[in-house]
């Protein structure tokens, strides 16, 4: 009997899984160093460029991947 193979087993797949797993968490670890960053240094308008940053680099790999294609 065949087994189905899942898609998830796509060594393919599976790289654009981690590729996209690193983008995310380096997109967060930016935003919450920024944000404790701005607590220290006790400037808010940090915290809203930090902010605005994360965002709109999430934006430019999420909208750049697919445009690669």
């Amino acid at each position: 009997m065949d087994v189905p193979v899942s898609r998830r087993d796509d060594p393919v797949v599976r790289a654009n899984i981690r590729r996209t797993a690193i983008v995310l968490a380096s997109i967060a670890t930016v935003f919450f160093i920024g944000l404790f960053a701005s607590r220290l240094i006790g400037d808010t308008s940090l915290a809203m460029t930090v902010l605005g940053a994360a965002v709109f680099c999430f934006l430019l790999f999420g909208i750049g991947r697919h445009l690669k294609r």
